[in-house]
C-alpha cells in the first residue's frame, strides 16, 4: 500500500478525529472508506444526479437558437 498526503480544513479534520473516537477506528481508515465508497466511483449517471433540477428554469425550448437580426448574414 503506498501513502499519499493530503490538506485538509481544521473543521473536516476535527470531524474525521471525532468519528474515529467514536467508532474506534483511525482517521486514515475512515478517509480511505470515504474514497472507496460507490458514491465516489462515478456509478450514477449524470442524469440520476440532476433529475431533481428539471424544469427548475424558466426560458425558451430552443435556447441554442439566435433570433438577433444584428447577426443574421445579408
Amino acid at each position: 500500500m503506498k501513502g499519499i498526503t493530503i490538506k485538509l480544513p481544521d473543521e473536516t479534520l476535527r470531524k474525521l478525529k471525532e468519528e474515529a473516537r467514536r467508532t474506534g477506528r483511525s482517521v486514515a481508515a475512515l478517509i480511505r472508506e470515504r474514497v472507496e465508497s460507490p458514491a465516489n466511483r462515478g456509478d450514477v449517471s449524470f442524469y440520476a444526479l440532476t433529475s431533481d433540477l428539471a424544469g427548475s428554469l424558466a426560458g425558451g425550448r430552443n435556447a441554442a437558437t439566435n433570433r438577433r437580426l444584428r447577426f443574421r448574414r445579408t
